[in-house]
Parts: structure tokens; sequence; C-alpha cells
């Protein structure tokens, strides 16, 4: 009998995977960004509490914040966010996030050149491109010539529904695609049967995660809370249509009554009728 499995696209249980096991987070960021493993230094988990608010519902961000050190001293700051309620705004989001994170260290009176790059990865379960490839990475460049501008400002989108089913062992992105949106024991198996070190070790934290009660009660928990809230969105979404068909009935009408009149009038003008009698013929 499989046993019950909590889906890491459950941004507590996303963020959960990295607490529980810290090396992971530095083969993630290494195989997502295509990051040498050997340049990465240091990486360190600067937000590794998960708020007391948000079992009771409260949809918190739950997001993972990395500072990240390379061999010769230079630092980045990475912010990754697991999301699987479609936002329409979720570009602009994106980059406001993107664009505090770059500011957030650089204190009053300091030079700009203590600007470091800034990372953002974005996992998301809805599509927001119109590309067939899951991967999509935004960069600043020249509209002309498509020469980068800077390397400070990265964004990643990676759209789970976008992945393919087939494990490519050499794929190591998608790998961790599939991790996080597997719900099965056989999904997970399949995953740990690559017999890649990185993903044998977070298949079987996902393991250990499903078989912690309190965890799995909490995932229960936040998953009904995400799911209320696309649930009601759906439900404002839907009223406004029908707002808005019915006002359009409306103006309709009013529209229909306005050009019925205005070629009644046209016709009784014809007819050598003043203003003022067709005033008060119509009134």
């Amino acid at each position: 009998m499989s046993r019950e499995i909590i889906s890491a696209k459950i941004d507590v249980v996303f963020k959960e995977l990295f607490i529980r096991k810290s090396s992971l987070l530095k083969h993630f960021i290494s195989d997502t960004l295509d990051i040498p493993f050997e340049n990465i230094l240091n990486i360190t988990l600067t937000n590794p509490e998960i708020p007391a608010d948000y079992a009771d519902g409260k949809l918190v961000r739950l997001d993972l914040s990395v500072r990240l050190k390379s061999p010769d001293n230079t630092e980045s700051l990475i912010n990754v966010e697991m999301q699987i309620n479609y936002q329409s705004y979720f570009m602009k989001r994106t980059l406001f996030y993107w664009s505090k994170l770059y500011t957030s260290e650089l204190e009053s009176g300091e030079t700009y050149s203590k600007l470091k790059k800034t990372i953002c990865i974005n996992i998301l379960d809805f599509n927001i491109t119109n590309k067939q490839n899951y991967h999509t990475e935004i960069i600043a460049a020249d509209k002309d010539t498509g020469k980068q501008f800077t390397d400070l400002m990265s964004i990643h989108f990676f759209e789970l529904r976008k992945v393919n089913d087939i494990l490519d062992v050499n794929d190591k992105k998608s790998l961790w695609m599939h991790l996080i949106k597997a719900d099965t024991e056989e999904e997970l198996n399949m995953i740990k049967n690559t017999n890649i070190p990185s993903m044998e070790q977070a298949v079987q934290v996902i393991f250990d995660m499903s078989a912690d009660t309190a965890l799995r009660e909490r995932a229960r928990i936040r998953e009904k809370a995400i799911l209320d809230e696309i649930s009601n969105l759906e439900g404002a979404r839907e009223e406004g249509r029908a707002e808005g068909r019915a006002e359009g009935r409306a103006e309709g009408r009013a529209e229909g009554r306005t050009e019925e009149r205005n070629f009644l009038i046209s016709k009784l003008k014809a007819k050598g009728m003043t203003d003022e009698q067709i005033n008060a013929l119509l009134s």
C-alpha cells in the first residue's frame, strides 16, 4: 500500500525541505542556476524561520532568502518562491520583490558599487509565458542588439505544468521540478532511482516529512487556505463578470433608446417641425 505523500508544491513543505536538509539548498541553487557546484563557496539561508501565524491559514509569504558567496568573494542575493495560486499581476509582483531585494542592503551614504547581483527564482504551478519551455530567464538587455546591459539582474520562472513526464538524469533542473510537483510515492521512487545523491536525499526528506503527523496537518491547513483563496478569487471574478454583463445589457438598452429617439427626431425635422414642437411632442 502506498504511503500518503505531502507535496513540495505547498510552500511550507517546500521551505521545510531545505530547512531540514540545508545541504540540499546548495545543490538546488547550483542545478537551477547552472552554477558549478565548486563555484559556490558558501550558501546561507537567511530566513530559516517559518512565521508562527502561518498555521492558522494566514497566507504569509514563505519564500527562501539566500546569500551566496563565490570563490572571488563576491556575493549574490537570491530569493526563491513557490507559488501555486495564479496571479495575473505576478510579473509586476516579482519585479517589485527583485527591486526590494536589490536595494535592501544599501545603507544610506554607501556607493552603488555595494549593490549585489540579485536573482529571483519563481516556481509556479500555473503558466505565465507563451513559451513551450518550462524555464524562462529574464535579464536586462539592449532592446536593439540583445546585448546584456548588466549581470546584476536575473529573474527565473519555472512553470511546473510545462515539465514533461520524462525523467532525464542529465537535466537536473527538470529533476528538481519533478521532485517538487510529485505527490505520490511511485513518482518519488522513480526520482530516487536515478541514483543521483542529491535527489535520493531530497526524496528521503520528503518521505520523512510525510511521516511527520504535525507537519502533515500544517501542510493540510496551508493547502486549504490557498485553495480557499483561489475559490474566493474565482467567486469575485464571476461576480464581477455577472455585474459587467448586467451593466452591459442596461447600457445597451439605453443606447438603443437614444438611437431610436435620434432617428425619430431626424424624421420629424424632415417633415418641417421645429425643435420646440419636437420637444413638446416627445416630452
